[in-house]
C-alpha cells in the first residue's frame, strides 16, 4: 500500500482512498482491516512527546486531548488491533505532508502522567510498538518468521557483519511474549549500531579518515541515523553510517547538512550494493 520513507498527502492519498477520520493521531476506517497512526511535532502542545526509547520500542501516545485518556474509540483499536487482524500504518508528519515509518505491531501499554493541552495533570495512555522495516514487512507477507534463534540473539562485537545484519532485520513473531518482543527490539537496535560500525572497520564513512582515536572497545566512531525517525531505534543497514564526531556534527548542524546527508545517504546504498555482491 505504502513505500516507507515516502511523503503522502493525508487527505488525498489515505483518506480519500481508504476513509477514517481525517483529523486527530488516531485513524480507522470502517471498510479496511487498517489503523492508521500520525505523529509530529505538534503532539507537544498536548502535553506529550512520540518517539523511540532507548531500547528501540517506539512510544505512541494514545487519543484524548483533556482529562484522562480511556481505552476506548482510537485507542481500544490500537490495543486489539491483533486480535481484529488490523494493520496499524504509522506516518510522521513533516513539511510537505506525511511520511509513512512503518507498519507496527502493539506490545503493550501503560498509563503514565501527562499534561493535557490545558496544563492539567491527567492520566495518558502510552502504547509501546515494534515499528517494522520495510524487509520484516515483506517477510510477514511471505509469511516467513525470524526463527528464535535468531530474534533473541544478543549481538556483540564478536559476531561477523553477516550475523549482526540478521540479528537487526529479523522479525519478531506476534505471538511471542511480551518480555521477548522487549528483548528482540533491543537486540535489533543495539546489532545495527554494531553492524554499522564493523562495517566501517575503524575507517569513518563520511570523509574516508581513520577514526580519531581507539578506545577500549575499538577505534572512536559514532553511528549517524539517516532518517528522523530511526533516531534511537532501529534501523535498516542502508539508513545507518558510521562517523568521526566532526563528520556527525556537520550532518546535523552545518549549513549544508541536508546536501551532506544526501551524499552520505547515495554512499551508504553504495557500500551495500557492493556488500552483497
Amino acid at each position: 500500500m505504502f513505500e516507507i520513507g515516502k511523503i503522502y498527502n493525508r487527505r488525498s492519498d489515505i483518506h480519500s482512498k481508504y476513509g477514517g477520520q481525517e483529523r486527530g493521531g488516531i485513524s480507522t476506517p470502517a471498510k479496511f482491516p487498517y489503523i492508521f497512526i500520525f505523529t509530529g511535532n505538534n503532539g507537544e502542545q498536548y502535553g506529550y512527546t512520540d518517539g523511540y526509547n532507548k531500547e528501540g520500542v517506539f512510544n505512541y501516545t494514545g487519543e484524548g486531548q483533556e482529562g484522562d485518556m480511556k481505552m476506548t474509540k482510537g485507542n481500544l483499536a490500537i490495543r486489539d488491533h491483533q486480535k481484529n487482524r488490523k494493520s496499524i500504518y504509522l506516518f510522521e508528519k513533516v513539511e510537505t505532508g506525511y511520511n509513512f515509518v512503518g507498519l507496527c505491531n502493539y506490545i503493550d501499554d501503560r498509563i503514565e502522567k501527562l499534561n493535557d493541552r490545558n496544563g492539567e495533570l491527567r492520566d495518558a495512555i502510552v502504547f509501546r510498538l515494534d515499528v517494522k522495516n520495510i524487509e520484516e514487512i515483506t517477510s510477514s507477507m511471505n509469511s516467513v518468521e525470524a526463527p528464535k534463534a535468531v530474534y533473541i540473539t544478543k549481538p556483540s562485537k564478536g559476531k561477523s557483519l553477516q550475523q549482526l545484519r540478521e540479528i537487526a532485520l529479523s522479525s519478531t513473531p506476534t505471538h511471542a511474549s511480551t518480555q521477548e518482543k522487549i528483548q528482540s527490539i533491543q537486540n535489533r537496535s543495539t546489532a545495527i549500531k554494531l553492524y554499522a560500525k564493523k562495517r566501517a572497520n575503524g575507517i569513518c564513512e563520511g570523509c574516508n579518515e581513520t577514526a580519531p582515536f581507539e578506545t577500549k572497545s575499538g577505534p572512536y566512531l559514532e553511528v549517524h541515523h539517516l532518517t528522523r525517525l530511526a533516531d534511537g531505534g532501529a534501523d535498516l543497514p542502508q539508513n545507518v553510517i558510521a562517523l568521526c564526531p566532526t563528520c556527525h556534527r556537520k550532518a546535523h548542524y552545518s549549513l549544508d547538512c541536508l546536501e551532506f546527508n544526501n551524499q552520505l545517504i547515495n554512499k551508504v546504498a553504495t557500500i551495500e550494493v557492493a556488500l552483497s555482491k
